[in-house]
């Protein structure tokens, strides 16, 4: 449901994504808050219904910005790296390695989402008693709205933070994270069941909420379904670590380097490519032709460094992570492979699938040593198991 994705901002470090779906759900939401109030009693002009659709996107919209900038707020405050946030469907996903602080890290993160939404709905109820007229309608419609996502989003089942939340409590009780996923499949499928006769039951009432009700118990089904094979799946890559599968490093590029050297030497006949920028012999960050161009069309004699991006955006893992931990985290993107700082390898999820048909399949391809391809060439991975 996400579509093409484009980078709108940059925050504390953390790239901001909108995807095409939500783009398309947030024009729909405007159309359809501009019919419900012209057709309303007090029927204000085009203008002001238009006016005040906007202001009601702008309202809902920057309530979902804030329930997934809560989950990176406290993934940063333990430490826990944040690749992006990108905005999808009604909703949005946080990029963070939860797992990899434990059980409470993994639960703290999920639960701030719900709970701001929470929050925000208690916000908007109490401006919404204290403003008149339609104003005082949408804030108080913003309410309601906030309320149902915020106990929709705590279903205990993936992909909503409620299964996540699940996956932590048990994976705490139980000590493995293997039986917390399995929890969350058979709970996700219970629920998803419900979720689909409450909306057999709000269609049949001609209740708008059939459709995201029906939605919803489609993706727990699916799977809960699929669980028991992704954790079979994620068994048998924890039989591997990063420094089974990685391939040699791109060239590193200085970081003092001017940018039109970079763009001589390495980028310009690797459109596409990402190569590490180094300073003292530790990796800083990424560049590629695009970063660079974006800086050095303006002045290309700024280093390097001034074209880079943070080292917070590539996925990085240890030459010792297993690769279900790995492959979780790099999610189909090209990925380093970092021993205390010092570059070692590379990485992507076509390396993991390489290993795996090798190891499992007794499959060989085109050698461990080969770039994956990009694109539309680029081969599909398993998928996380919360998404």
């Amino acid at each position: 449901m996400g579509g093409k994705r484009y980078r709108v901002a940059t925050v504390a470090g953390i790239p901001f994504y909108v995807g095409t779906s939500w783009l398309i759900i947030a024009g729909l939401y405007v159309y359809l808050q501009y019919l419900r109030l012209r057709g309303s009693a007090v029927q204000p002009s085009d203008a002001e219904a238009i006016a005040l659709a906007l202001l009601g996107a702008v309202l809902f919209f920057g309530g979902v910005v804030i329930h997934e900038v809560a989950h990176a707020v406290a993934a940063r405050l333990q430490d826990i790296p944040v690749a992006a946030i990108t905005m999808v469907f009604w909703g949005g996903a946080t990029e963070a390695k939860a797992s990899s602080k434990g059980p409470g890290a993994e639960f703290l993160v999920a639960f701030v989402g719900p709970a701001s939404t929470l929050a925000l709905a208690g916000i908007f109820w109490v401006l919404g008693e204290n403003l008149d007229g339609l104003i005082g309608a949408i804030v108080r419609d913003l309410a309601r709205l906030n309320l149902f996502f915020a106990g929709l989003n705590a279903i205990p089942g993936f992909p909503l933070d409620g299964g996540r939340m699940l996956l932590a409590t048990a994976w705490g009780v139980s000590g493995s994270r293997r039986t917390g996923l399995r929890v969350v499949g058979w709970v996700g499928l219970a629920l998803g069941a419900a979720c689909g006769a409450f909306a057999v039951i709000a269609f049949s009432n001609q209740n708008d909420w059939w459709f995201i009700l029906g939605y919803l118990a489609f993706l727990m089904i699916s799977t809960g379904r699929s669980m028991e094979q992704r954790i079979a799946l994620r068994d048998q890559l924890a039989q591997g670590t990063a420094a089974d599968v990685m391939r040699p490093p791109p060239p590193a590029i200085p970081a003092t380097m001017p940018l039109v050297d970079a763009l001589d030497r390495y980028l310009r006949d690797a459109d596409g490519a990402v190569f590490p920028v180094v300073d003292g012999g530790r990796v800083i960050g990424t560049i590629s032709m695009a970063s660079a161009r974006k800086v050095g069309a303006r002045d290309p004699m700024r280093p390097a460094r001034d074209g880079m991006t943070s080292l917070a955006e590539t996925p990085v893992v240890a030459p010792d992570e297993k690769l279900d931990d790995a492959l979780e985290w790099i999610a189909g993107r090209q990925g380093l492979v970092l021993d205390d700082g010092r570059l070692v390898g590379a990485i992507s999820g076509r390396d993991v699938e390489r290993w795996y048909q090798r190891r499992f399949e007794g499959r060989f391809d085109d050698g461990p040593n080969v770039a994956p391809p990009t694109g539309d060439n680029a081969v599909a991975v398993p998928p996380r198991p919360d998404v």
